[in-house]
This record gives structure tokens, C-alpha cells and sequence, in this order.
């Protein structure tokens, strides 16, 4: 696929900036704008999608069925929920008003943020760099998109999509490092980034001096803790669909394993067996195993294994890789390790490909305290019945709890994705991303008549009855809470009575 657009200069980029934020305070982006963009957005992909496909072929060779399962058809998906909800979910909502304010009635507005910067990541570069585009229109902001460069066919038709959209509220920057270092660093009204915890630090430091709110989803080791009294060949399977898909490049893939020791064995069989179910002979490269990013992120892993790791290796792990495999195909065997050591490169670092550790646990209370021992993770799988899961979920922080699979909660809208910690912060999707990228802005109306209780002499009987009624224990205050109002209703109609009389004189 021929490039088509070159990168854009960072000065030229930061131009769009006053642009995009014009257009957004002079009230353009009503409801109906934004469901006409979405629309629109829709009707682009749909005519996109063999652009798509191709060049996820050619950034990750990532095969039709698994792009279109994982990498785009999920965008429809986002588009018709906004569809479904935004009118809802932008209107007014009416809230209660406490007594001692009334009368009065009090609402919660949300309203567009701004200028929302996007910059995305490459391992599935349509979903994380479009996907919160759509959130960011859905909730009425302009925005400006920054692709990662490391997919740059995806890319490509990333910046294609947007030209089709309204060029007064969107904007696509093609660029590297240095344009990335120069747009966090604008006052933008918010900024999502997905992408490596260690440069998530820095777009935080670099957001700071301007207070820009930040969503990121970064990533780490996500554990999955799997004990006895279950079915192992369905856990099995689905800890391998959800650790191989995309070549383990994946912020949620399961990172590494904490097994019961009484079946440890029966564990590391059977995942030998779905994988090779799953992808055939391993000395062969699978034509439905994604491949490696680049060269760069293959010789880490291949390090990695290199290493004395003091595990023993069960399935793959070699490195290089068999001579069967050709030059340049970014090739890392589907690797199984089994009780690597705690300070080994495969336990500290994300491994964010093929490979899988597996560690023998005494007991649920191990597994526990080993994942309390490390940075909390974005996500947390567990396989175990149903008092096993109880603790963990009562004894563990984490982005997301999974019981019985793994990764798919993505894919559910109605909860948030997101992390905490080293993992991440905030969430961009679905109803939960609608509100992060909203401001909601609190509106009360208040009529001047009758007069205010509160602006009475701070000495008389009423704002005595007041502040005895807002300051009275919660355990002992229902009863009185009831009496006082009634008092309270009694005297504003006294002096509602004496002021009106006065008014008629």
C-alpha cells in the first residue's frame, strides 16, 4: 500500500489547536451534529474497510477473520451505541435539593470538554486511536489525532477517514516522536494516550503545567490465577485465545500465570495442546499468529529467553528462531516457561508478545500475595470456584476482574475499561467515557421570592432551626429532621405572609 500523506511539522500541527477549540465554544457541535459525524464515520469505515484490512495485513499481519473480528468490527459496534444514547445522556438531569436550600431546583450538564489529543498505539491502531474519537465526538468535542507511527499503513487510512469527517472539528497528524513531544505539551482541554506506562510518565509531566486532564491506558502484567475444581480445558482454551491473539500484543493478553501446584501439570499439558489446536507445528510460522511489530520488539523477546530465567521451557522458545522460519518475518514462537524465577527479565518486564510463564502456587493466599507484591495490573483473570474468587476479588485491586475468561470485557460497553495505578487511569469508552470526556457542570435556579433563609441575620430564631438541622447526627436526626422542617415550612410562610402584607401596604 503506497504512502499517501506525509508527517506534518509539529508547528503546523499546533495551528489546528485554536481552530478546533473555536469551533467547539461557538456552540457548533449540538446533538444532532455529532449523531450526523458518527453517521457519517460509519458509512467511511464501511467504505474503508479492504484499506483496513490491508493494512493491518501489512503493519501486523494480522489475518482477515481476526481483524475484522477484533480490530474493526468492534467500531460499528462503539458508533450505534453513541447512537443509541448520546441524546440521553447529553440532556439536563435533574437532581434533588437539600430542604435548607429550598425552594430551588438543581440539574447536572454535560458539556464538551474542548480539544480532546488522541495519540494512539500501534497494536490494534484502529481501535485505540479511532475508538476514543468516537467517544470524544459522541460527547461533543473537537479532536486532534495522532496515529502511531509504528503502524504507518494504518495510519495512512487513519488520516484518509479523517479528511471525510468535518475538518472544522477533526484533524489527523501523521508524525513521530518529536510531533508527540510538542502536542502533549499544548494546553489541549484533554488528552487520551495509549500506549507504554513509561511514556505515559512523561505525557503526565509534560501535561502538568497546563492541569490537562489525562485518560491513559497503559498496561503491565495482567496475572490470570487458575486453581482446581473447574473445567482446565475450557480455561485453558480461553487463556490461550485471549494470550495469542495478535501475537500476545495486547495491553489485557494474560501476562503470566499463577497455578495451583496440584495442577500445575494437568494446566501446562493441556495449554500445549490448544496451542498447538489453535496454531499447528510451531517451527512453522502460523498463518494465523499475528507477527511481531518489528525487529526491535522480536530481538527483546528473544533476549528475554536467552536469559537465565531458571525456568523450564515446555513448549517454543527458541531463539533464534527454527531455520524454517525465513528472514524478516518478525517470528517468535509460542513460548510456555514454567516457574521462571521472580527476578527474572520474563517476570519483570510486560512481555507484550507469544510468551507465557507459569508459576506453582501453594494456595489462593500465595497467588494473592504475590500480585499485591507488584504494580497493580490492568486486568486480573480467574479460574477458580466460586469462594477462591471472593478473595481475590475482596484481596486484589486491579483495572478489571474477569472470572472465566479473559479480555472480553472489553467488548462490553457498559463497564469501564480502564486501569489504576501503573496501568492507567480513567476510561474512554462507551457511557464512562462519555462522562470523563464531559464536564458535568452543576446548574441550580433559585427564584428571588420568597427571600433566602440562609441570607437571614445569623443571630435569628430561623438560622438557629437551620443550622441545628443540618448539623444534627445522621443516627438520631431522622424524627427531628422531620420536625424541624415542618417548623421551618411554618415560619417561611410566616414571613412570607409578613412580607407580602408589607409589599400591599
Amino acid at each position: 500500500m503506497a504512502s499517501e500523506t506525509t508527517d506534518v511539522a509539529a508547528p503546523e500541527a499546533v495551528k489546528y489547536l485554536p481552530e478546533l477549540r473555536d469551533f467547539v465554544v461557538r456552540g457548533h457541535t449540538s446533538v444532532e451534529w455529532r449523531m450526523g459525524q458518527l453517521r457519517l464515520l460509519r458509512q467511511v469505515l464501511e467504505e474503508e474497510k479492504e484499506a483496513m484490512l490491508q493494512a493491518l495485513g501489512s503493519d501486523l499481519c494480522v489475518d482477515e477473520a481476526q481483524a475484522l473480528l477484533f480490530q474493526i468490527g468492534c467500531l460499528f459496534g462503539e458508533i450505534d451505541h453513541f447512537l443509541d444514547n448520546i441524546a440521553s445522556w447529553s440532556a439536563m438531569k435533574k437532581v434533588s435539593t437539600p430542604m435548607v436550600l429550598q425552594p430551588a431546583s438543581s440539574y447536572v450538564q454535560a458539556q464538551p470538554k474542548g480539544v480532546v489529543l488522541i495519540i494512539g498505539a500501534w497494536n490494534y491502531p484502529f481501535v485505540v486511536t479511532l475508538g476514543p474519537m468516537i467517544t470524544a465526538l459522541a460527547a461533543g468535542n473537537c479532536v486532534l489525532l495522532k496515529p502511531s507511527e509504528l503502524s504507518p499503513e494504518s495510519a495512512q487510512v487513519m488520516h484518509r477517514i479523517c479528511t471525510r469527517l468535518d475538518q472544522r472539528a477533526v484533524r489527523c497528524c501523521l508524525g513521530g516522536v518529536e510531533l508527540s513531544t510538542t502536542l502533549v505539551a499544548q494546553p489541549f482541554d484533554h488528552i487520551i494516550y495509549t500506549g507504554s506506562t513509561r511514556v505515559g510518565r512523561l505525557i503526565m509531566a509534560a501535561a502538568a503545567p497546563n492541569l490537562t486532564p489525562l485518560t491513559l491506558e497503559l498496561g503491565g502484567k495482567s496475572p490470570v490465577v487458575i486453581c482446581g475444581g473447574i473445567d482446565i480445558n475450557e480455561a485453558c482454551r480461553r487463556i490461550a485465545v485471549g494470550k495469542f491473539v495478535n501475537c500476545g500484543q495486547t495491553c489485557i493478553a494474560p501476562d503470566y500465570m499463577l497455578v495451583e501446584r496440584g495442577v500445575r501439570d494437568e494446566v501446562v499439558a493441556c495449554l500445549k495442546k490448544v496451542i498447538t489446536e489453535m496454531l499447528g507445528d510451531s517451527t512453522q510460522a502460523p498463518q494465523n499468529l499475528s507477527r511481531m511489530v518489528n525487529q526491535q520488539a522480536m530481538e527483546r523477546l528473544h533476549k528475554a529467553l536467552r536469559e537465565p530465567h531458571g525456568g523450564h521451557v515446555e513448549l517454543g522458545g527458541a531463539s533464534p528462531p527454527p531455520t524454517t522460519i525465513k528472514e524478516g518475518q518478525r517470528y517468535v514462537q509460542p513460548t510456555i516457561v514454567v516457574d521462571p524465577k521472580a527476578d527474572s527479565t520474563i517476570m519483570q518486564e510486560e512481555l507484550f508478545g507469544p510468551v507465557l510463564p507459569i508459576l506453582s502456587v501453594a494456595s489462593c493466599d500465595e497467588a494473592v500475595s504475590f500480585i499485591n507484591s507488584r504494580p497493580k495490573p490492568l486486568a486480573l483473570y480467574v479460574f477458580a470456584p466460586q469462594p477462591v474468587v471472593d478473595h481475590v476479588m475482596q484481596s486484589t485491586s486491579s483495572g478489571a476482574i474477569l472470572v472465566g475468561d479473559t479480555a472480553v470485557h472489553k467488548g462490553n460497553p457498559n463497564v469501564p475499561f480502564g486501569g489504576i495505578g501503573g496501568s492507567g487511569m480513567g476510561s474512554c469508552y462507551g457511557e464512562f467515557g462519555f462522562n470523563e470526556l464531559s464536564h458535568q457542570r452543576a446548574v441550580m435556579y433559585r427564584p428571588l421570592f420568597p427571600p433566602s433563609p440562609i441570607s437571614l441575620p445569623a443571630d435569628s430564631a430561623l438560622s438557629k432551626i437551620l443550622w441545628f438541622w443540618v448539623t444534627m447526627k445522621p443516627a438520631h436526626s431522622k424524627l427531628l429532621k422531620r420536625v424541624s422542617v415542618l417548623i421551618l415550612g411554618l415560619l417561611l410562610l410566616v414571613i412570607t405572609g409578613k412580607l407580602r402584607q408589607r409589599f400591599l401596604k
